[in-house]
């Protein structure tokens, strides 16, 4: 008799795959306990107005700046040791989190301060592109499907657990800047744990890149060059190309719809809201986001990793079970449509989070299913590059969603016209998991 809740774990049988798995888990707490103080500090500070546009900048400063510099620092993850990459930048991380906190402490949102949250959020995503293309290394072929659908979804999990401890501090000591200073103290703790779990990682370059070290410098002199390689190994695979619109499609969507949901709970659910009671609102649909994800990674590891056919190992000799993947993102997006345009029409706090719930299900199962194309279709000597690009697309796309929303002035104007573009993109990924499920299908059969 089969057993899913045992086989689905395999995935941790290998000792390097758990260190991997601790890496991304107090990497992620550390970066939700910093988002969280970041954003009461400056979204939800009641002297700061909740204008769309000033959020929208916001965002676009802290996403854009990475979007352009991460595709070239890609080719680093393909030519550095990745092993390094998870210590050293994690190690970064602490010292610019501890930066951090003093400029919070001094109770100024300034220039220095935008450079530094700039800095640490810019590593943290660089160590999740050295992450997603170490993770083929330390599991099976046959395991990728579980294993993508595992490790992110308990890194996603343990931010939003930390984001909550977050905000039930701010809520128990008063939000105030010493407690997010002190937040952001212990996010930099977490940051220096993974840094010294990712030590345990052996032998030294069993996450690769195996290439000659001595190429770094020409690969540095020619990061241009590298990017365009990246790019055509990311287009030539249709169904690489197919799966990162699909999720870029959801998280424009997603983007817009979260500056409603951060607006509502400033302006419209209680009337004199207060700094507190607006986190706590937002938080709630955030946690609505994250449960919806973390079901969506349950169903992937529970009910489809043993219908893979076993006798299929190779990376790319391996679509069965995808395509079980591909149909449940294809119906999940597909209800995430009707959702989006019901919750955000009602617009109280339980349709919202119902809205939340829905799109965090819908997108964890595209962002699955786009890690997993690409680690089975892209070569280990290109994975980083494709991965960083990746991460542009999904930050372009949240930057984009945001802008978008932030055209059009006030809540009451927005909730049509930002509902409508919403619904548009979710449509276009739905479109676009059908084209998939067709592909893949069509792959499985043939095999």
């Amino acid at each position: 008799m089969n057993r899913p809740s045992v086989k689905s774990f395999s995935v941790l049988r290998h000792a390097n795959a758990r260190e991997l798995l601790g890496v991304r888990i107090f990497g992620q707490a550390g970066d939700g306990l910093l988002q969280t103080a970041l954003a009461t500090f400056v979204l939800f500070s009641p002297q700061r107005e909740s204008d769309p546009r000033k959020i929208a900048l916001a965002f676009g400063i802290l996403l854009l700046p990475y979007s352009v510099i991460g595709p070239f620092v890609g080719v680093f993850i393909d030519r550095w040791s990745r092993r390094m990459i998870l210590i050293r930048a994690n190690l970064l991380r602490v010292i610019t989190m501890i930066a951090i906190a003093v400029v919070i402490t001094g109770h100024s949102a300034n220039s220095l301060l935008a450079v530094l949250v700039l800095v640490s959020l810019g590593v943290n995503r660089f160590v999740q592109a050295a992450l997603s293309a170490s993770l083929p290394h330390v599991v099976e072929g046959d395991d990728l499907v579980p294993a993508n659908a595992l490790f992110p979804t308990l890194g996603t999990t343990a931010a939003s657990l930390a984001a909550a401890l977050g905000i039930a501090t701010q809520n128990f000591f008063a939000n105030s800047d010493t407690v997010n200073a002190s937040l952001v103290i212990l996010g930099s703790v977490f940051a220096g744990i993974a840094s010294l779990i990712a030590m345990r990682i052996v032998p030294k370059d069993v996450l690769g890149p195996y290439v000659v070290e001595s190429a770094m410098r020409d690969e540095f002199r020619n990061a241009l060059s590298g990017l365009v390689a990246g790019f055509r190994y990311m287009i030539q695979s249709g169904r690489t190309f197919s799966s990162m619109m699909a999720v870029a499609f959801q998280r424009w969507a997603f983007g817009a719809l979260t500056v409603h949901a951060l607006l509502l709970s400033r302006n419209s659910w209680h009337e004199n809201t207060s700094a507190d009671q607006a986190v706590l609102d937002f938080g709630l649909c955030a946690g609505a986001a994250a449960l919806g994800a973390f079901t969506a990674a349950i169903l992937s590891t529970f009910l489809l990793s043993d219908r893979a056919d076993k006798s299929k190992t190779a990376l790319n000799e391996s679509p069965h079970r995808q395509v079980h993947l591909i149909a449940a993102m294809t119906i999940a997006t597909a209800v995430s449509v009707l959702v989006t345009f019901f919750g955000y029409q009602v617009g109280t706090l339980a349709a919202v989070c119902a809205t939340a719930a829905s799109l965090g299900f819908a997108g964890q199962l595209l962002k699955i299913n786009a890690d997993t194309t690409i680690q089975r279709t892209i070569d280990d000597a290109h994975r980083g590059r494709v991965f960083s690009i990746f991460d542009m697309m999904i930050n372009v796309a949240l930057v984009l969603g945001i802008t978008t929303y932030a055209l059009n002035a006030g809540i009451r104007d927005n909730v049509n016209v930002g509902t409508a573009y919403s619904v548009v993109l979710l449509s276009c990924s739905t479109a676009l998991a059908l084209f998939l499920l067709r592909k893949y299908r069509a792959n499985a059969t043939s095999i």
